[in-house]
């Protein structure tokens, strides 16, 4: 019998008979080994998948894990046939020939074996792992872990061995550094063993730590326990306590232990001072900020921007304008983007929500408007936290507008000043969200403030800011350019006294650069050589630093940010890290706020960075990675997801030469990404990450190819999409059915939802089909999920016969998937339906899909996709109108507004609101056909995308022209046209020419007319019917040229077409017209209500106008 091991304990590995083996390449298949070697017993296979895969779909997550156990087994190779015991319902690992570390520490501990149970800790449980259940399951044999170390503090003691004693209390304090007991025991063994500073010295530590996380002091009884050791009182700060170095927090202030020669003090601001608050040189752009906030103030919301290079002063000016608000009693926040290399998506508004929040207090349940989850979107942006989700373009705009209501809110009582600095290295998401929020802000009192760099080009910025121009909001950008020669003499005069030979020298060389100039004061004054600039500086600066402080100071430098409270209280290799800070803080080169402390300028930073040697800034990213991961967030009201820093920890590991971990934190990253609707950063992750993976040697993992596929799909990117589609296939053994049938499982579903592609969908259900037939033992779920996603793509672009058989089999299933979530079983029964209706919508009956359409809808609402659920009554709604029931496409239409007015789908409500608007309309009813469009206009305003409010425009065209206004129709369907409107643009371009010339303008009409021939025609379109209407135009035009024997012939020509077009009162159902609906719905992506073509009025509306020419006089009329 073979012997497998299993290592938990540090790096997940196993060996067979003392042999180790290479796991497989899949980071979730090691996790199921982890899972299953931690938790003895059978687990059930829905559970395992839900575990391991909890972003995805339950069929592609149950066949990810059947293909997780197909790789397990093969890495294991003979032995997994007696220990990896797979079922149709459980799994387990079992036998006798298992070993876990975990399972031999507990058993030695029940044995009452502590020592040989302690010996086999060799790290954090699973420490390349941190999912929630390998933190909780981190936690519990962490308090394991120091319940053993208690034991043997016990047994040493009572042994009369202090110091052994006092060793494995030590132990005990960094198992759980914030457990008081532990400290208070570490503490008394210290005094106890004669080492008094060693006491000071853990309880300092403690403190500081206990501040830093949880906002709280040391009881009394720990006090106590070092008063008799030092002359201050116990309620008195301990030195190197968190005042030092956040000077903001109210607390007695203290002092670094043995403070190196303190450096010249830097200047209050980055940049120039000339007394408190006041700049020097930039008297102008201070005036023109205080004009720009008091016009803010008033309700007249703006945006400025301040552009330059590094250290021209961009952020004092920020700072003066911020300390003016706040005088004149605003509120306040700032937030800077982080340094280099990706951060997650909206991390410069994550700390500016922090910020707002802890000054605003909890928000108010339920909200003053908007979305129902707003406080959990917001808990996403801050936390990366999940959220409810829909699509990923629906989500984006809920995430936004929940940032929008927030500000409104802040705002609600006293002006809003916002400062977010160093936009060139914001990411994507933050800058857009800027976008957003700037569009929004005109009408309250709230100020934004925006500073850049100049080089290098960001085009990304260069559009928010573009962006911003054209809305108005961007009311003034100011370029900081080199200081004169003047104010730059007096600037060094202000921050040290030197011979002014060496001031001129100075300033000769800062070339205009207030930083410049300031830091190669402060080391000229050290007698540095001032060409030596920045570097030399910095260098100086440093070197007066004791070991410990240097290291706070270049941890800081490669860390690439500022640091919080806790951060502090925790960094890697510092015994004392805020005394460390708190000395470091008297080089010049750091500034500490209430919460944070870095460098006071990011080229201080770089300067700093750049001098360390290569080998030196590889360790310190290595371990400020490792710090990173395993740390966990403590004290906090608001957690944040363990992946949200996933991006920066591998940006560490890759700078330290670790690809392999680096992939493996990117995959995490895009999953966080994701959860917050930041597609193209996922991309961005997981490209990198496949690039890494491939760099480092390591199998590559076909599931984050699929996952790249996925969300290129939902980007639009198909030609991007099937690239890494194909590379997942080549990575996919060709026998391992379920794995091959999972991944086109999901390509089916991205192509009918990030990119409608009916025939591509098909045909990666029918491939997904074809492998659940070669598996044999098929998963009921995914083969239930394949035959009710072929139904949808047959009955939409296939064989509408065959969608009838695939839906009867569906149906059968879905008895076997009853173990699913109910969530899962319900968005089955909103395919099947879906895929019901859509055939008999394809067959244009249109009446029998109501039926289904309300059942799809009730389903989808149960899965908690409001989403879906209006999409089903949207569809319904068309429908009804296809049928000539308006009354009742209008009933439809309106129960869609409650499933997506609460929950923030602005899009849909455009939508919503148009559908009502055409059919108000159609029914005559004018006057709340306007109300309803001016809502569609409020909604698409609040989103700003063009097509939107270009749709409004067409709508406003159609309601003008049926009230007679053609003068106002022409313009508004000129403005559909212009901002691409989602409507058949050869139907708009024929309906502005026939309003043209019903005004009198037939020249105008008939350019129109020529415009026509230059659009594209798709099937959605109904080509005939654009030829009856040209020849309608056509006659129009004739008439108003005064040639009515041709208007009369033209209009006859439509008539024709027109009559061919229409169908008797009751005749059998119009495939034709069917065929066109799943058009339209293809080509304009939603059921196409305001698209509608009715012949019978088009015909009426045509012999008026065949009337009118008889009566005056055509010939052929």
């Amino acid at each position: 019998m073979a012997t497998l091991q299993v290592r938990l304990l540090g790096e997940l590995g196993a060996e067979v008979d003392g042999i180790a083996i290479t796991l497989p390449t899949s980071r979730r298949a090691c996790a199921l080994l982890a899972w299953l070697a931690l938790r003895p017993g059978p687990h059930s296979r829905s559970r395992l998948a839900a575990l391991l895969w909890p972003d995805v779909l339950d069929a592609s997550a149950r066949a990810s894990l059947r293909s997780a156990l197909w790789a397990l087994r093969a890495a294991l190779g003979p032995t997994a046939n007696e220990c990896l015991h797979a079922g149709r319902d459980h799994v387990e690992l079992a036998g006798n020939g298992l070993i876990v570390d975990v399972r031999e520490l507990e058993r030695l501990l029940a044995a009452g074996c502590p020592q040989q149970a302690v010996a086999l800790h060799r790290g954090d449980l699973l420490a390349q792992f941190d999912a929630d259940w390998v933190l909780d399951a981190r936690d519990e044999h962490r308090e394991r872990l120091c319940g053993a170390y208690a034991a043997l503090v016990v047994a040493a003691e009572g042994d009369g061995h202090v110091r052994t004693a006092r060793d494995w209390a030590a132990k005990r304090v960094a198992a759980m550094p914030l457990d008081e007991q532990a400290a208070r025991e570490l503490i008394r063994l210290l005094v106890a063993g004669g080492d008094q500073a060693g006491a000071v010295a853990a309880y300092q530590r403690f403190a500081a730590r206990l501040g830093a996380e949880l906002g709280i002091s040391p009881a009394a009884e720990t006090k106590r326990l070092v008063s008799a050791l030092r002359e201050e009182p116990p309620g008195a700060a301990s030195p190197g306590a968190f005042p030092a170095v956040f000077p903001a927090t109210p607390a007695t202030p203290a002092t670094p232990a043995t403070p190196a020669t303190p450096a010249t003090p830097a200047p209050s601001a980055a940049g120039a001072v000339n007394g408190p608050g006041r700049l020097v040189g930039r008297d102008g752009e201070v005036r023109a900020l205080l004009r720009h906030w008091q016009a803010s103030r008033a309700g007249s919301g703006t945006a400025v921007a301040i552009s330059g290079d590094g250290g021209m002063g961009k952020t004092r000016l920020a700072r003066e304008i911020l300390d003016a608000a706040a005088a004149d009693g605003a509120l306040t926040a700032i937030a800077a983007a982080g340094g280099p290399g990706a951060a997650a998506p909206f991390a410069l508004w994550s700390e500016l929500l922090d910020d707002l929040i802890a000054q605003t207090g909890p928000l108010p349940k339920p909200p003053p408007h908007g979305d129902a989850d707003w406080d959990t979107l917001l808990t996403a942006i801050r936390t990366g936290a999940r959220a409810p989700a829909t699509e990923p373009r629906l989500d984006r705009i809920r995430f936004f507008e929940a940032t929008v209501a927030l500000l409104g809110w802040a705002a609600r009582d006293r002006p809003l000043v916002l400062v977010l600095e160093d936009l060139h290295a914001a990411d994507r998401s933050s800058l857009e969200l800027v976008a957003y929020a700037g569009r929004r802000i005109t009408r309250q009192p709230v100020l934004f403030v925006l500073t850049r760099r100049r080089l290098p080009p960001r085009s990304e910025l260069d559009a928010v800011l573009a962006a911003l121009r054209a809305r108005g909001t961007l009311a003034a950008e100011f370029d900081l350019g080199p200081l004169p020669a003047a104010a730059l003499d007096k600037l060094v005069g202000l921050t040290v006294r030197i011979p002014a030979a060496h001031r001129e020298r100075i300033v000769r060389l800062a070339a205009g650069n207030p930083l410049l100039a300031v830091e190669t004061a402060r080391y000229a004054a050290h007698d540095g050589d001032p060409a030596a600039g920045l570097a030399g500086a910095a260098r100086q600066a440093i070197a007066r630093l004791s070991p410990a402080a240097r290291m706070f100071t270049e941890l800081a430098a490669v860390a690439g940010r500022d640091l919080d409270r806790a951060e502090v209280a925790s960094l890697p290799l510092l015994d004392n890290a805020p005394g460390a800070a708190a000395e470091a803080l008297g080089s010049g080169l750091l500034h500490a706020s209430a919460e944070r402390t870095g460098f006071r300028h990011q080229l201080l930073r770089e300067a700093v960075y750049q001098d360390l040697p290569d080998p030196v800034r590889a360790r310190l990213h290595e371990k400020l990675a490792t710090w990173l991961r395993e740390r966990e967030p403590r004290g906090s009201a608001v957690r944040p997801s363990p992946a949200r820093n996933a991006a920066e920890i591998a940006r560490h590991f890759r700078l330290a030469g670790q690809a392999d971990l680096a992939a493996d934190q990117l995959v995490r990253a895009a999953a966080a990404a994701r959860m917050v609707a930041a597609l193209p950063e996922a991309a961005a992750y997981l490209t990198e990450a496949a690039s890494l993976a491939g760099q480092a040697g390591a199998g590559l993992d076909p599931e984050l190819f699929i996952e790249l596929a996925d969300v290129q799909a939902w980007r639009g990117m198909l030609p991007e999409s099937d690239e890494a589609f194909g590379r997942a296939l080549e990575l996919i053994a060709s026998d391992d059915h379920d794995a091959l049938a999972a991944a086109w499982l999901r390509r089916g579903h991205w192509l009918r939802g990030g990119i409608c592609h009916p025939r591509e969908s098909l045909r990666s259900y029918r491939a997904a089909l074809d492998c659940c037939d070669h598996g044999g033992d098929t998963d009921p779920l995914i083969l239930t999920e394949s035959l009710a996603g072929m139904a949808w793509a047959q009955a939409v672009a296939g064989d509408a016969a065959e969608a009838d058989n695939l839906l009867v089999k569906a149906e059968g299933m879905l008895s076997e998937v009853a173990g699913a979530s109910p969530a899962r079983v319900s968005r089955l029964s909103h395919d099947i339906d879906v895929a019901r209706a859509h055939a008999l919508l394809r067959a244009g009956r249109f009446t029998e899909s109501y039926g289904s359409l309300a059942a799809a809808s009730a389903a989808a609402s149960r899965a908690g996709r409001p989403d879906l659920a209006y999409s089903s009554l949207v569809n319904a709604a068309s429908a009804a109108a296809c049928a000539g029931d308006l009354p009742r496409a209008l009933d439809f239409a309106d129960r869609c507004l409650p499933l997506v007015a609460p929950t923030g789908l602005l899009r849909p409500c455009v939508y919503t609101h148009s559908a009502r608007t055409a059919l108000l309309r159609l029914l005559g009813r004018l006057g709340e056909a306007r109300v309803a469009c001016d809502a569609a206009a409020a909604a698409a305003e609040r989103i700003g995308l063009p097509e939107l409010e270009g749709l409004v425009h067409h709508d406003r065209g159609l309601l003008a022209t049926a009230a007679g206004e053609y003068k106002t129709a022409a313009i508004e369907l000129g403005l559909a046209l212009d901002l691409g409107a989602p409507v058949s643009r050869p139907r708009a371009r024929l309906l502005r020419a026939e309003v043209l010339a019903r005004d009198g303008r037939p020249d105008d009409a008939e350019t129109e007319l020529r415009g026509v021939a230059l659009e594209p025609v798709s099937p959605a379109d109904l080509p005939d019917t654009l030829v009856a209407r040209m020849s309608h135009v056509q006659g129009l035009i004739a008439l108003q040229r005064g040639n009515r024997s041709l208007a009369a012939r033209r209009l006859r020509e439509a008539e024709s077409g027109w009559l061919r077009r229409s169908r008797p009162e009751h005749a059998e159902p119009d495939i034709d017209f069917g065929q066109h609906y799943v058009a339209a719905l293809i080509d304009l992506g939603r059921p196409p209500v305001a698209e509608l073509i009715e012949p019978a009025r088009e015909l009426a509306a045509l012999r008026a106008d065949i009337a009118t020419v008889a009566d005056l006089g055509g010939s052929d009329a």
